[in-house]
């Protein structure tokens, strides 16, 4: 456990933590920072990768059902246990938000990377895709659920949201360049120069998402309900990897698949349902309070989840 600490979790905290600091030095726009990381250098990143991926065999398709299936069980679990507990609204909203969306980007994709390498990596993209694709879908269906007001406009904010997201373009136009035998690594001229100048945008999304980490986890914790903090936190960081590793297995995952699903499935509290949170009024505070505090629990709960997985 220690050297999951000291050489999986601990330069994914150097980085965040530089996020932190800059944001209490000066003013930093988030907004902007955030839109880089979208619009800019995540496409970028989940192209390249895709195009000189092995996507043979059936471990994509697993990690993309696994990824789909913890969302929906996460999401019926977290439902069911705040119904039980008299949450209504708002404030089931906000549970079933931060227990069944995780930060599978910001914070998931670079420890993937140092905990399994490029391979680890390869697959958690995968997770990533399904959970960047989903938290601006079936994220704002359940944040509006919360508020009445906003029923009647879901499916034309859902459609909005998906066209405007450059991730599924990045992902298609990868997904073509490999169906129709394009491999843009043995073409020369133009078309390798502007696929290296692609790749090299690519390598940047890793540290800047945590320094968007950072900066967002910077803003503080408001004050919430201590035990519905620490349920939410529990849902997210322990339940969630235990239900992964069970559907991991009906799928028939082993290995590094399987580890770095469960890995992903063990992640705090996206950032983005606090984005949610805010619009709909699903109890903002809440979210922000677990996003924050499961970020930090995270580094004791992912460093004893990576001892225990297989490496």
């Amino acid at each position: 456990m220690v050297r999951v600490l000291l050489e999986v979790l601990l330069p994914v905290a150097l980085v965040a933590v530089t996020g932190m600091a800059l944001r209490r030095r000066m003013a930093l726009d988030q907004a902007t920072l955030n839109r880089v990381v979208i619009y800019g250098l995540s496409p970028a990143l989940i192209f390249s990768s895709l195009v000189t991926t092995d996507l043979s065999g059936a471990g994509a398709l697993r990690m993309l059902a696994l990824a789909l299936g913890v969302l929906l069980a996460m999401g019926l679990i977290s439902w069911a246990t705040g119904r039980l507990l008299g949450l209504r609204g708002g404030s089931l909203s906000a549970l079933v938000l931060v227990s069944a969306f995780m930060n599978s980007g910001n914070y998931g994709l670079p420890a993937a990377r140092f905990a399994f390498g490029q391979e680890g990596l390869s697959l958690a993209l995968f997770y990533f895709i399904v959970q960047a694709i989903m938290g601006q879908t079936a994220g704002v269906a359940v944040g509006a659920a919360g508020n009445a007001r906003s029923g009647a406009s879901v499916p034309l904010e859902v459609t909005r949201r998906v066209l405007r997201m450059p991730q599924v373009y990045a992902t298609a136009a990868a997904l073509l360049a490999r169906a129709t035998g394009f491999d843009p690594t043995a073409s020369g001229g133009a078309v390798l120069g502007l696929f290296r100048g692609v790749t090299l945008l690519g390598e940047a999304p890793l540290p800047m998402m945590l320094i968007v980490l950072g900066t967002q986890l910077g803003g503080g914790i408001a004050r919430e309900d201590p035990w519905l903090v620490g349920l939410a936190c529990g849902l997210r960081l322990v339940v969630s990897p235990l239900v992964a590793y069970g559907l991991g297995l009906m799928l028939g995952m082993h290995g590094m698949g399987l580890a770095v699903g469960v890995m992903l499935s063990g992640m705090p509290a996206a950032v983005h349902t606090t984005i949610t949170a805010i619009e709909f009024e699903a109890r903002p505070s809440l979210v922000v309070a677990v996003v924050v505090a499961s970020s930090a629990l995270s580094l004791v709960s992912l460093a004893v989840l990576l001892a225990l997985l297989p490496g």
